[in-house]
């Protein structure tokens, strides 16, 4: 994907005209050379001189470089030593062993959690210390990178009360996301189907049957979006996810209303579990338990069969729980999930513009998996990594090719590169709240994007999205560029500059202990072997060896008046490199 600068840059030519105002202090000298950055055309992200260590290769990675680029699809981020056990083991068999890992789970590490009773007063934050405990140590690395993924596909939202206040609620959600992200996609739609957490924020969760009389009719969000956002999609689809076309060359659609009708029928009787086996199921008590499955309450389930998609009948005298294993059958089978699904996920990971081949090749592992299963998530995820198009080294200088950096992705992998550091060896942080100079009214982090917060349930932003200019004239979208804008353009640079100049990477909720990065590795690096070797230790970590020549001479040229502080030269060349285009676009 290529972001146009405002002028175009000699790639070979040093930045070292410029030099800094008279008096500058240390922050004023750290945003001038920002700033000179941004003038000199260092949003260009196309170059033929790209690689500040592979010049002259061509497209030609080193096994290095090709482990940083394989991490930073399928993962948060690595640190050198996960590159350098990537690049020696294989991308694949490294792939494989992560496929094979049993999934670190939420739910009982909250409970624990809640048992002792000392942090009652936090328990709203406990899902949160958990999820960043987890996606800084845990060993299922490629696990929680998906789960994250399908996160914003099956969308549930903390910004409803009675979710925002229960941890167990939003933990119990997520792993079901975590444990199915390498399972079986029937077995993922059914479980989210169930869980509390999406009967609450898609409301069939107390779904009533029929009263015409009191002209009372099944609630129709889940079914809608369990179609339109979770399986199937609007529009018939080709394995290549091209629409499939009428003979007036015309879309067809997936459902009408009354399809959505019938479905939102399937969904009634649903109410939460008892805490106790032996309790009797009550409908309508809010005093249910909010981490099991709902469960059903025959006499409020709409009785009589239902004529889903393509005339397919639910028939009548089955259980409720029977009408909604057989619909989920019925939509697991629909030819589109392959395509549909596949393209959600190699944009999550991958590319924003995947080819029809990528698709087809994609949606081919989804229906076959090789020993004849259906919707083999593990097989799905391996076909979107392993793909030509996701490891050709060459698509980096395809303008087609790539996706705009999730900001939230950024801000982990910067923890995770550098080894963010507690002094409790705890990640107790929440993040959802809104930055002190947030305009009012705007209920977003600094990033726009926080885990279990987005606005609405099409996610942070769509997959259709399209910024309007040289990438719409293309006809190619952007989705994360919808929230990557004036507001958090600047909003996001001033908390990495946070992070990495004022040292407050993440603050601990519980003990007020500020969580740092630990840049000592890196300031050796330039102790011993100058400021060169630490660009290309950056380049390596966090753009792969994509930087360009251009771009290495402008950080060179802004850290060499520092050669008296390596530490300073550390942490302003990291700041920079978090503000380069070369790391705002994966490629």
């Amino acid at each position: 994907m290529q972001v146009p600068g405002p002028r175009a840059v000699d790639d070979n030519a040093p930045l070292a005209n410029a030099k800094p105002p008279a008096g500058c202090d240390r922050r004023g000298f750290l945003k001038w050379t920002a700033a000179v950055g941004a003038a000199a055309g260092l949003a260009e992200v196309a170059g033929p001189n790209r690689r500040s260590l592979a010049d002259g290769l061509g497209t030609v990675l080193t096994p290095q470089q090709e482990a940083s680029r394989f991490l930073a699809q399928c993962t948060f981020g690595g640190d050198r030593a996960l590159i350098d056990e990537v690049a020696a083991t294989g991308m694949e068999a490294w792939l494989d062993a992560q496929l094979a890992l049993p999934p670190t789970l939420t739910l009982s590490e909250v409970q624990q959690m809640i048992e002792g009773g000392e942090l009652d007063e936090f328990e709203l934050l406990l899902f949160d210390w958990r999820w960043w405990q987890h996606a800084m140590t845990a060993p299922d690395v490629v696990r929680h990178r998906v789960a994250f993924a399908l996160s914003q596909i099956f969308v549930v939202s903390r910004f409803i009360d009675i979710l925002y206040d229960s941890s167990q609620a939003t933990a119990a959600y997520y792993d079901v996301l975590a444990r199915h992200a390498f399972g079986n996609f029937r077995d993922l739609l059914l479980d989210v189907a169930l869980q509390p957490s999406m009967g609450i924020y898609l409301s069939h969760l107390w779904n009533r049957r029929s009263d015409p009389t009191l002209n009372r009719f099944p609630d129709e969000n889940f079914a809608r979006e369990v179609m339109q956002l979770f399986s199937i999609g609007l529009f018939e689809l080709n394995a290549d996810g091209s629409r499939v076309l009428n003979g007036s060359g015309q879309p067809i659609p997936t459902y009408t209303n009354a399809e959505i009708t019938e479905m939102a029928k399937i969904f009634t009787g649903l109410t939460l579990a008892p805490f106790e086996p032996d309790e009797p199921i009550i409908f309508g008590d809010d005093n249910g338990n909010l981490w099991t499955p709902m469960v059903m309450y025959e006499p409020e389930h709409e009785p009589g069969p239902k004529t889903l998609l393509n005339g397919f009948v639910v028939p009548e005298g089955q259980t409720g729980m029977e009408d909604i294993e057989m619909t989920v059958d019925h939509l697991f089978q629909h030819p589109n999930v392959g395509p549909f699904l596949g393209r959600l996920l190699i944009q999550r990971l991958v590319t924003s513009n995947p080819s029809p081949a990528y698709i087809s090749r994609v949606s081919a592992a989804f229906a076959d998996n090789g020993s004849g299963v259906r919707g083999d998530m593990a097989a799905t995820i391996r076909a979107i990594l392993m793909d030509p198009e996701a490891r050709d080294a060459s698509r980096i200088d395809d303008p087609h090719f790539g996706k705009a950096r999730e900001p939230f992705t950024r801000w982990v992998q910067l923890g995770r590169a550098f080894h963010a550091t507690s002094p409790s060896g705890q990640f107790r942080y929440f993040g959802a709240a809104p930055p002190d100079d947030a305009p009012e009214g705007i209920e977003m982090t600094a990033l726009a994007q926080y885990p279990f917060f987005s606005p609405s349930v099409f996610n942070f932003y769509s997959p259709t999205h399209q910024p309007a200019g040289p990438l719409t004239d293309a006809g190619l979208v952007a989705p994360e560029l919808q929230i990557i804008h004036s507001y958090t353009s600047v909003s996001a640079a001033n908390l990495f500059y946070r992070a990495i100049v004022e040292y407050d990477y993440l603050t601990d909720e519980l003990d007020n202990e500020t969580i740092e990065l630990d840049l000592i590795t890196e300031i050796e690096l330039v102790e011993a072997m100058g400021p060169a070797a630490l660009i290309d230790h950056l380049d390596l970590l966090l753009t792969y060896g994509t930087l360009f020549a251009a771009s290495r001479g402008f950080l060179l040229d802004a850290i060499l008046p520092l050669s008296e502080e390596p530490e300073e030269q550390v942490r302003l060349a990291l700041f920079l490199f978090t503000t380069c285009p070369e790391y705002a676009v994966q490629r």
